[in-house]
Order: C-alpha cells, then sequence, then structure tokens
C-alpha cells in the first residue's frame, strides 16, 4: 500500500514540476531528496527482510 501512495506522490511531483516550469535549483533539490528517500526506503527494507 505505501508503494502505490509512493508512486502517486512521485507522480503528481513530476506533474507540477513539468507544468509549473519551476525554477531549476528547487527540481535538483527535489530529485537529490526524493532519490535519498528512496535509498533510505530500500535499506530499511532490506534491514526488515534480512532480520526475518
Amino acid at each position: 500500500m505505501i508503494r502505490l501512495i509512493v508512486i502517486a506522490v512521485l507522480i503528481v511531483l513530476a506533474y507540477f514540476l513539468l507544468r509549473y516550469r519551476t525554477n531549476e535549483k528547487i527540481q535538483k533539490g527535489v530529485v537529490v531528496t526524493l532519490l535519498g528517500l528512496f535509498a533510505i526506503y530500500t535499506l530499511v527494507l532490506v534491514a526488515t527482510e534480512l532480520f526475518r
């Protein structure tokens, strides 16, 4: 369920970034933040599976 919510949020965010042509620095910041959050999510998921 969380994956579906994350995918929906990413689609909406991409739409707004393209629609309103936000500042390039803001776009880069958002992309870096999302990639960082995705990396943390992946690490937590792997750690959770390893502990099982």
